[in-house]
């Protein structure tokens, strides 16, 4: 039981050190920007601008960031499980449908005569 409320301590202890941080910076903004010279009106109007900021900047984060954090995980997943001749077949078919049909007949690396030994 005493390890339980030690961790209950903690958590509300991390709670208040949270609480702590914001009001902290609320008070940098307030006195960066003179918000306790507002009147009540402008400091809604101000704080709601603030809002819409932040709620859009994590909306853009994760619009576009979450795609390319997957893709890598993806790559590295593949390239640590040790299934590299899968990988090399997938980038070649990759690469050969970015190639210029003009360029000529690619051959594909896993295919060459030099690699069949």
């Amino acid at each position: 039981m005493g390890q339980q409320s030690n961790n209950t301590a903690s958590f509300s202890e991390k709670l208040e050190a949270l609480r702590r941080w914001a009001k902290l910076k609320q008070y940098q903004i307030e006195v960066t920007y003179a918000v306790n010279a507002y009147t009540p009106l402008e400091k809604v109007f101000f704080y709601s601008l603030v809002l819409v900021l932040f709620t859009l900047s994590a909306a853009a984060m994760a619009l576009y960031l979450l795609p390319p954090a997957s893709a890598l995980v993806w790559h590295a997943w593949y390239i640590l499980s040790d299934d590299v001749p899968q990988i090399a077949s997938h980038l070649w078919a990759a690469d050969k449908m970015v190639l210029d049909e003009s360029s000529g007949p690619a051959v594909s690396p896993l295919e060459s005569p030099a690699m069949s030994i």
